[in-house]
């Protein structure tokens, strides 16, 4: 602060309002922040046009009455859902199909029942096909396995 003639300034804005003034451009800060991040994605995406969206199929594989069984839903939409397993976990094993699976219910649930083998891992995966707006949609990677005691 330089003083005139000894006496020292008085303020253009006092302590409230700079108080104000660095609360108002925090709020638009985080609005700005809160508006990027909501049409960033959309904006991303109108930029490739090639990329479409994937249904999620909340998979799981559950255990019920003493069976395993690999379950999940089919969100958005509908289509059958493709099972597959390996036998290891190298990369020299292959997927193999084995079982098409039917959706049903409004909310388009599946399950297929699975097994462990009596030594080693056994690793399953699903997918539903490419359709209408969509691209083909992958489950998880599970692996099911004996346990000895």
């Amino acid at each position: 602060m330089v003083r005139r003639n000894g006496v020292a300034p008085t303020p253009a804005f006092s302590e409230g309002d700079r108080r104000m003034r660095r609360t108002m451009s925090t709020l638009i800060a985080a609005l700005a922040l809160l508006l990027a991040s909501l049409l960033g994605p959309a904006t991303a995406h109108a930029q490739t046009a090639g990329d479409k969206p994937t249904r999620h199929l909340h998979d799981a594989i559950v255990k019920k009455h003493g069976k395993l069984f690999f379950q999940g839903r089919v969100e958005p939409g509908h289509g059958p859902v493709y099972v597959q397993k390996k036998d290891c976990a190298k990369q020299r094993c292959r997927w193999h199909s084995f079982k098409r699976v039917r959706t049903h219910g409004p909310q388009e649930r599946w399950s297929v029942r699975v097994y462990a083998p009596k030594h080693g891992n056994w690793y399953w995966r699903g997918y539903v096909k490419a359709s209408g707006d969509y691209a083909t949609s992958w489950t998880h990677v599970w692996k099911t396995y004996t346990r000895r005691y």
